[in-house]
């Protein structure tokens, strides 16, 4: 279960924990009921965050014996009424009819967009400060000098010395949390947009938040301690999986990477990191003239596992070597054979958990009739995130490819992207077996050196001054060998939260930059939004009505807009929103679902207006539609997978299910 799942367990089952002590026999009417619709919509439940302190009734204004409620506990709302001059709720944990009983209105916080944050990893950017209110944080976010004053406050909070007036009210603890380990949630109340002098926009978001785990009167925790940083260090594991092109122009490469892996396994059999860094092999071909595939598409040689006895896992590399025939074309499989690395080697008790893809070859995308996947290389770069893995692509620009190595770096670039840290594509010009040698022995020296000195480094030190930045442009070796070294201390600092069990802030309700204040081109929270299986099976449906639309009007790019009002009163979800002929804009149609109307970040779909469809090329409309063909192959692969689902009702496959979908991978 991905780690963001398992938040959602804990604080779900933490809910219907409470639901059975509240209420000893919780209501189930002959009739099914359903929770309140939220004003002004169709289809979305009113939801309440219940603050510290509720416990339920019976009945409006009676006295509660039950237990409190944990804070922050997601409820429906199936009732409203009035008790003398109180306001009061009635509460359920599902939309599916059982109710807890009721609460006074006081006692619960409207939650208006299914939205959560979590702090992002505290690698290369500062600790976020939460304000008492919006304005002295958008002043700050304003100012030319953002992160000089937010560095006074920061220091006053980290020394418990913040004054009475200050309008910082708490700090983000001094290392990353697990999430997994200590449960915090910190749900999205409010927002609004925020600027920075440099040009950069972001969010001031309001957000309630509390650990249940943590007493009131608890000091400020201390950085951790560098001793025992290290020793908890020892415990960490790093995987390394190469992904091998082993097509017939790759011959050289295989070999190559193949003698490296050994040296490499020879020198950790002869040092004590001998079992904290294992490897493993994937290849990838691909199709032959005919559309058959070249022997396999994908080929799992070595497995982490298969380290443990060098002699055999060496035996197993021989075995890969190039295909002596031409395939299809120049293109290759290669989100494929990442894809594999991903799912099919078993990444247990690793925490360092890297995959190198090599290729002189641009991938097959999405739209590719030949793509065994139909992923883009983004939506690639997400999976392998909720797997809490980095991707790196040595990439052979080999004379013989010199048309494809712009449509390589293209795709390669941003699916190497690293939160906060940047890509980490590595391009070899001209191809040059030695310098491709230099490149992966770099890289795979880069890790193992994690392992040789972790213990003593100062890892715990997550600041931009503990870091080099990452370069946004004219990248160089040097810069990506940085930004992997850097990679690497993201994931030692992610494994030292999981370790200490370090506390979230206790607040109720306060403002936070989505963006680190001092740089804000990196991200200081990570945002998710939940989605219910239904909703994610309504979002599928609307996009290929949408791709269908398209595919149907490619000669008469006119009917586009048309097609779609057929297919929004056809579907029918909310017959009285279907917009009419004067209807400019896709948001307008009443096509797609409410769950996305109204969140604090922009959809590119919902924006899309029959003007802009019609001023596009065919190439600009066909990759919309491309883009959405990969975004509907993600979205089955989530709602297949029912790990990712959290059951409000027991029932993980049905439709109430929820999982938090990341931003990136909306429409």
């Amino acid at each position: 279960m991905a780690p963001l799942a398992r938040i959602l367990a804990v604080w779900l089952s933490a809910t219907l924990a409470t639901g059975t002590a509240a209420a000893q026999t919780p209501s189930a009417p002959a009739e099914a009921r359903t929770p309140l619709l939220m004003p002004g919509t169709t289809s979305l439940w009113q939801r309440v965050l219940t603050r510290p302190g509720a416990k339920a009734t019976a009945e409006p204004g009676g006295a509660s014996a039950g237990p409190e409620i944990p804070a922050l506990s997601m409820l429906f709302v199936y009732g409203r009424a009035k008790s003398g001059d109180a306001d009061w709720i009635e509460i359920g944990t599902t939309p599916g009819g059982r109710t807890l009983g009721w609460i006074p209105a006081a006692e619960a916080i409207d939650w208006k967009q299914t939205m959560v944050v979590l702090f992002a990893n505290p690698v290369n950017r500062d600790r976020a400060l939460f304000f008492k209110e919006s304005d002295p944080l958008l002043t700050l976010m304003e100012s030319p000098d953002a992160a000089a004053r937010a560095a006074t406050l920061r220091q006053a909070a980290e020394t418990r010395a913040l004054p009475a007036d200050s309008p910082v009210t708490a700090i983000e603890p001094p290392s990353w949390i697990d999430p997994a380990k200590t449960f915090y949630l910190l749900p999205i109340l409010n927002w609004t947009d925020g600027y920075f002098a440099s040009g950069f926009s972001g969010l001031a978001l309001q957000v309630a938040a509390t650990s249940l785990q943590e007493k009131p009167d608890q000091p400020e925790p201390a950085k951790p301690d560098p001793e025992e940083a290290a020793k908890l260090l020892e415990g960490y594991r790093a995987g390394v999986v190469f992904v091998v092109d082993t097509t017939i122009s790759m011959e050289p490469y295989v070999a190559r990477t193949r003698a490296t892996i050994e040296a490499l396994t020879a020198k950790l059999a002869a040092s004590e990191e001998g079992d904290r860094v294992s490897f493993g092999l994937v290849g990838f071909r691909d199709v032959m003239p005919d559309g058959s595939p070249d022997g396999y598409i994908t080929k799992v040689f070595a497995t982490l596992a298969d380290g443990h006895d060098r002699a055999s896992f060496l035996g197993r590399l021989d075995a890969a070597s190039a295909s002596t025939a031409d395939n299809l074309d120049f293109r290759e499989d290669a989100l494929a054979g990442v894809k594999s690395a991903l799912d099919d080697i078993d990444w247990t008790g690793v925490a360092g958990r890297f995959v190198v893809l090599v290729s002189d070859a641009s991938p097959r995308r999405a739209s590719d009739p030949y793509s065994s996947t139909h992923l883009d290389p983004d939506q690639l770069r997400l999976l392998a995130q909720s797997k809490g893995a980095a991707l790196m692509v040595i990439h052979l620009e080999t004379p013989a490819g010199k048309a494809d190595h712009a449509a390589a770096e293209d795709a390669y670039t941003p699916m190497t992207a690293y939160p906060n840290i940047g890509s980490l594509y590595f391009p070899v010009e001209g191809g040059d077996v030695r310098t491709f040698g230099t490149v992966i022995d770099r890289i795979s020296e880069t890790i193992l050196r994690q392992m040789d000195t972790a213990p003593q480094a100062a890892v715990v030190d997550g600041s931009p001054a503990a870091a080099s930045p990452a370069k946004p442009a004219a990248e160089t070796s040097e810069n990506a060998f940085a930004r992997a070294g850097l990679v690497g201390r993201a994931m030692q600092l992610a494994y030292l939260g999981r370790m200490e069990g370090n506390q979230p802030p206790r607040l109720f309700s306060a403002w936070v930059s989505d963006r680190d204040i001092a740089n804000p081109a990196r991200k200081a929270l990570d945002v998710r939004v939940l989605i219910s299986r239904n909703q994610l099976s309504d979002l599928q449906a609307t996009l290929k009505a949408i791709i269908d639309a398209g595919e149907s009007t490619r000669v008469a790019p006119n009917d586009f807009f048309r097609q779609l009002r057929s297919a929004a009163a056809t579907m029918a979800r909310r017959p009285e929103g279907v917009g009419g002929e004067n209807a400019r804009r896709l948001a307008d149609l009443g096509l797609i679902g409410e769950y996305l109307e109204g969140l604090p970040y922009r959809s590119r779909i919902m924006e899309l207006s029959e003007d802009d469809w019609l001023s596009w090329s065919f190439g600009q409309q066909r990759q919309f539609l491309d883009d959405l063909e990969a975004k509907v192959a993600l979205y089955r692969q989530i709602y297949d997978n029912t790990d990712l689902w959290i059951a409000l009702d027991g029932d993980r496959s049905g439709g109430d299910a929820v999982s938090p979908i990341p931003l990136d991978a909306l429409p």
